[in-house]
This record gives structure tokens, C-alpha cells and sequence, in this order.
């Protein structure tokens, strides 16, 4: 009898055991099952996170045109008119380099904005950027260069990829009746500005909106010949070089009322048409 309950006591303990290590066990595999679904869980979160941030850092627009942020800025959103100081390298996708401030010496240079200065993409992606912004641009043959490229520089039908930092919004130097007047550059040495009937020998080309650089007196190899108050140039031109000395390089915004208004100029500016100048006074004749 004894020999009975003692051996029943014995199975009960064994039992207990057992139940004790599958209880342990369970315990132990629901922990290594919640570890394992909260590792998921945040992995998911990261490549979530990680998504998010690609999505964020690139752009592509219907027309080709692709823009990827290395570094996004803080400053004001770029607009029509916006005249930006910016350090660029535009390359083919072979990764040859034809183009950038670098090759002028300079380390940034004043961008225009909307007015086909480089070419119809420049002006599209810039509108997507803010100041502070460092971006690679991917801009498609049919917004850059096109069917004609740049004879022995950039190929017909080829893309371009343009590395740009927008580094600073640049406000005119002088503004008078809606005519805005940035200094580019100047010498310092020289003080007194032109004057009426002052002789003055200026290079510029002038841009409308609808037709880049259509007048240009680089492209004719000499300097354009004007005297202060003689009417051979639109208004807002003259007055704008009244605050201009002999040396001075001039980015020139003109509304069309103070340039030829409604009735245009022969094919070349369109009725109501703002034009932009970009003016080297040449040399100045005090009378």
C-alpha cells in the first residue's frame, strides 16, 4: 500500500515537472516569437522610413525631367523673375562636362529665372527648388539642347544632367519704376556714373520673354554706340544705365511699358512684352 502511494507521489512530481518545462518552453517560444515580430515590425518602419525619404528627396515631372535633392534648403521658393545666385556643372550622361561656372573662373554666377537663359528645362526644374537647395537635375534633349546641340560640344538628341546649389536670392541694387537693376560686377577705382549726353559704348544682348537673346552685339563683333538722351534705345534701358559707371556688368529686368509697350517691335518682342538686358558698359565718354 505504501509502496503504491509512494509511487503515485513519485509520477505526480515527474508530471508537474514536465508540465513546469513545457510551460517554460511555451513562455519561451512566445518571447522569441514577439521579439521576432517586433524586429519586423521595426525593419518595416525603417524601410518605411527609408521610402518615405527617397520619395521626399526626388522628383519626376511629366515632361522627362527628374530632380534628386542631395541637400534640401530652407529658403524662399524660386519664382519667375527671381534673379538667384547659383554654382552649376551641366554633363552629358557619359559623364563629359561642357558647361559650368567653374569654367569662367567663377565661383557662382546670377541665373535669371524664366527667361530660356540656359535652356527651357533650366527654367522648369529651378521653379521646383528654394534657395539652399543642392540638386541633381536629369533634363531630356527635347528641353535642353535638342536636335542642333552645340556643334562640336554637345551632340544632337542628347540629354544633359546639371549638378546645381541655389545659393543665395540676389535683390536688385536699384529699382525705379519697375525697372530692377542688378550689379554684377564693377570696378571699384571708378566713381562717377554716366550722365545725360554722356557718349557711352555698352555690349549687351537683350532677351524677350518668347525669344532668347534677340538682339546681341557680341555675336556682331562691336560695341553699340549710344548718347544719353538721343532715343535710340527703349526708356527703361536709359534710365537704368544712369546708375551704371564705365566697367560695370548690369542684369536689367525692364516692364514693358518702359520698353516698347503695346505696340511690340517687329517679330522680335511681342505687344506688352517685359524685356532683360545683360549689359557690359564698355567705356564711357563724359561730355
Amino acid at each position: 500500500m505504501y509502496r503504491l502511494l509512494f509511487l503515485s507521489f513519485v509520477l505526480f512530481l515527474f508530471s508537474c515537472e514536465v508540465e513546469g518545462v513545457k510551460k517554460q518552453s511555451l513562455n519561451d517560444d512566445n518571447l522569441e516569437l514577439e521579439n521576432e515580430l517586433e524586429s519586423r515590425t521595426d525593419k518595416e518602419e525603417m524601410d518605411n522610413s527609408s521610402l518615405q525619404q527617397l520619395k521626399d528627396d526626388f522628383l519626376a515631372l511629366d515632361n522627362g525631367i527628374t530632380i534628386t535633392w542631395k541637400k534640401k534648403g530652407e529658403g524662399s521658393k524660386i519664382k519667375q523673375n527671381d534673379m538667384v545666385l547659383i554654382d552649376y556643372v551641366s554633363a552629358l550622361e557619359d559623364g563629359k562636362i561642357y558647361d559650368g561656372n567653374h569654367l569662367i573662373k567663377k565661383k557662382a554666377i546670377p541665373f535669371f529665372v524664366g527667361w530660356n537663359l540656359q535652356t527651357p528645362g533650366w527654367d522648369i526644374a529651378l521653379k521646383e527648388l528654394r534657395v539652399g537647395d543642392d540638386v541633381e537635375i536629369f533634363i531630356p534633349s527635347e528641353l535642353d539642347r535638342g536636335e542642333k546641340g552645340i556643334p562640336g560640344v554637345v551632340p544632337p538628341n542628347s540629354n544633359s544632367i546639371v549638378s546645381l546649389k541655389v545659393l543665395e536670392m540676389l535683390e536688385p541694387n536699384e529699382n525705379v519704376d519697375g525697372i530692377k537693376i542688378w550689379r554684377v560686377e564693377e570696378k571699384k577705382n571708378i566713381t562717377e556714373r554716366i550722365d545725360f549726353e554722356d557718349e557711352v559704348m555698352i555690349h549687351y544682348w537683350a532677351s524677350s520673354a518668347s525669344k532668347a537673346r534677340y538682339d546681341n552685339s557680341y555675336k556682331r563683333g562691336e560695341p553699340f554706340r549710344l548718347v544719353m538722351g538721343d532715343g535710340n534705345i527703349v526708356p527703361g534701358l536709359y534710365k537704368a544705365l544712369h546708375f551704371a559707371k564705365e566697367g560695370d556688368k548690369l542684369m536689367i529686368y525692364i516692364p514693358a511699358e518702359q520698353a516698347y509697350g503695346e505696340k511690340g517691335f517687329q517679330d522680335l518682342v511681342k505687344p506688352n512684352e517685359d524685356l532683360f538686358y545683360d549689359v557690359l558698359v564698355y567705356e564711357v565718354n563724359k561730355n
